[in-house]
């Protein structure tokens, strides 16, 4: 067995800096938590949002982490070089968010976004080449005021991958990283495993939330949306071979079920509000790839037409 010396490992993680672009409902809880573990965290927002979290600091209410307000440095354009770059913006707003981040900080940093879908590791790596990895996050968190951020499920799980530039050395030490700070991390074989173990469950829940109108419950125990709920699973299961990853439907249907009756989604909370959120990073993207590679998807494509209609997007 392999005898760890917490103290020093400590002492080294305090040592860490990791700038987070996007504090959001994400990535201000990861700041929030990973500031109170003694990182050296900077938060990269825009001008306004920076002077406000300057001045407020970010107020965390968890049943995990408990409830406190973190202090994070804050910069409406990153000038220095972390040694983890957080992305967390939603993907609408990745291309000018990434204009706050210079290239010439980030080309040794360890870039890990927690956007939803696939499209946005390429815009990534286009911009940071092969430091950039494949993320996911699990988790359900609102921002409700400007810098109150609400962690409303009883955990929060982090996936990371790389098939090219991150050494699987490199990824067991960032691992350790967000352990230490109390969110569990698992480091996967392959990129695809950690986008499509979390997309196939995300979209189907997106989609028939934000297009029912109602919480996750009632989608569960309607007979019609339930099967609508499982048809945008079975869909996304057959685009996710295309990637070699051969997922059950039932064990999918299966986490579904034991997910919170109450659960509702930020695409759902972007509909009521009159925007698309991020529909087309999701759904979209799973019915473009689909498309490429001949694959219908008719079920998740009707839900991309009510949602937009309800939310005045037409494609």
């Amino acid at each position: 067995m392999v005898e760890i010396d917490l103290q020093n490992m400590a002492t080294d993680f305090s040592k860490k800096s990791i700038a987070i672009l996007g504090p959001g409902a994400i990535g201000g809880f990861l700041a929030a938590v990973l500031w109170k573990s003694g990182y050296q965290v900077n938060c990269i927002a825009t001008q306004a949002g920076a002077e406000r979290i300057a001045e407020n600091g970010l107020h965390l209410k968890s049943s995990v982490f408990g409830e406190f307000t973190a202090r994070p440095h804050t910069q409406a354009i990153l000038t220095s070089k972390p040694d983890i770059l957080l992305v967390a913006v939603k993907a609408p707003a990745l291309v000018t968010a990434l204009a706050r981040v210079p290239l010439e900080y980030v080309g040794q940093s360890i870039i890990i976004p927690f956007l939803n879908g696939f499209e946005h590791i390429e815009i990534l790596r286009s911009r940071y080449g092969n430091r950039v990895v494949a993320g996911s996050i699990s988790i359900e968190v609102m921002r409700q005021e400007s810098e109150l951020i609400h962690h409303l499920s009883p955990h929060a799980m982090i996936r990371i991958a790389s098939d090219t530039g991150i050494s699987r050395k490199e990824l067991e030490k960032t691992k350790q990283l967000f352990l230490h700070a109390g969110i569990p991390c698992e480091v996967s074989e392959k990129e695809a495993d950690v986008i499509w173990e979390k997309l196939v469950r995300l979209n189907a829940i997106n989609c028939a939330i934000a297009a029912s109108g109602k919480s996750l419950g009632f989608v569960r125990s309607d007979p019609e949306w339930r099967a609508l709920l499982e048809s945008c699973v079975r869909e996304a299961v057959e685009v996710a071979r295309i990637d070699g990853v051969d997922s059950n439907v039932e064990n999918v249907m299966a986490r579904i079920d034991v997910l919170p009756a109450s659960l509702r989604t930020s695409l759902a909370r972007d509909i009521e509000a009159g925007n698309s959120g991020e529909l087309d990073a999701i759904a979209g993207a799973i019915v473009r790839k689909a498309a490429h590679n001949g694959i219908a998807t008719p079920t998740i494509t009707r839900m991309i037409e009510k949602i937009s209609s309800q939310c005045g997007v037409l494609r």
